[in-house]
């Protein structure tokens, strides 16, 4: 079992949060330091340890690397040199999603009727603005559960073309409620303009 203490430390040094806790890093002596750097090394010991203790050697501990996601000004859609073929009205929930990496709350999805319905026209390539008024309209509909399939969908798709040490990087997903994203950070995202 790793030690909380040694977790914490590490977590503090290398997610700059030491910072944001308005503590310089110039302000530590150096035998803090060297506290500190001790404390590391004790960390990533033990975590390679657990490591060959579940049965992978330490010279093969690898970080997955995730794949850039590239959309096209056609709004094709890549992940790494993978097309991602979905049906319109998930494709337009996917770029939604890939375009507020902040979140979008379920129930307020409504907000964003006009920028749904230009990915929506863009996406169908159909000429008929009702139709794509009305699909809109049927996706905003609170009493049928047009989003959420259209999630899955999305969820589901992006699952068939990334490891599974990734997906949950690539799937939309957050409490009910809540702000719901995509957790890929968005510098691995492309958009061809």
């Amino acid at each position: 079992m790793m030690d909380l203490g040694a977790l914490s430390l590490f977590y503090l040094l290398f997610s700059g949060a030491d910072a944001a806790l308005g503590e310089e890093t110039a302000v530590y002596s150096e035998a803090w330091e060297l506290q500190e750097t001790e404390e590391l090394v004790a960390f990533v010991q033990a975590a390679l340890r657990e490591v060959e203790r579940r049965g992978r050697p330490r010279g093969i501990v690898t970080v997955p690397v995730p794949e850039k996601v590239r959309i096209t000004r056609t709004l094709r859609i890549f992940v790494g040199d993978k097309e991602l073929k979905i049906r319109p009205m998930a494709k337009t929930i996917l770029l939604l999603f890939l375009a507020h990496p902040e979140g979008i709350v379920l129930k307020e999805i409504g907000l964003y009727r006009q920028e749904l319905l230009g990915l929506y026209r863009r996406v169908m390539r159909s000429s008929d603005p009702a139709a794509a008024r009305l699909r809109v309209q049927r996706l905003l509909d609170i009493f049928n559960n047009e989003v959420n399939v259209n999630i899955a969908r999305v969820n589901a798709a992006l699952d068939a073309l990334v490891r599974q040490e990734l997906r949950p990087l690539y799937r939309i997903q957050g409490q009910a409620g809540k702000p719901k994203s995509l957790p890929l950070d968005r510098s691995w995202v492309v958009w061809d303009r």
